[in-house]
């Protein structure tokens, strides 16, 4: 399979999606990926059509899905950089969990993994003064 598909973001979500409940449950099914994602059924399995035609998941209609090699290196660098990304704006930019989950899961799929990496390097960088809380509150919000 061509190593440079290009995937939307809303397939990216798919494979990461599937890689979690792969981890959570050992399966994906159309109906936990569903609920996952708060789409419905019919929005999945042409998504699931796509991504299957794309060399990126195995899955025949009424199975369960699971990740080829390819499709599990996309979705593991998507959920690494999830992870960093909602890490670096909940710990360091201290916005709340709701919102720097909202943000990760917009920015993961725009931003490469160098970038990333820098993230991950300045809040390991930041971590002493980021224990104090209340010091680095008053920083971050420039008072």
């Amino acid at each position: 399979m061509n190593k440079k598909v290009k995937l939307s973001p809303s397939l990216e979500d798919y494979l990461e999606t599937i890689l979690q409940l792969e981890r959570k449950n050992r399966v994906a099914r159309v109906k936990d990926i569903a609920s996952w994602l708060g789409v419905q059924m019919p929005s999945v399995s042409g998504a699931l059509k796509n991504l299957k035609a794309k060399g990126m998941i195995n899955y025949e209609k009424n199975s369960y899905i699971s990740l080829t090699e390819e499709g599990m290196s996309i979705a593991v660098k998507v959920y690494e950089k999830h992870k960093l990304l909602v890490s670096f704006f909940k710990d360091v930019l201290l916005l709340d969990e709701k919102k720097a989950t909202e943000i990760g899961c917009r920015v993961e799929h725009v931003i490469d993994i160098d970038c990333v990496l820098k993230l991950s390097n300045i809040q390991n960088y930041l971590k002493p003064k980021l224990e104090d809380r209340e010091t680095w509150e008053n920083i971050i919000s420039n008072k």
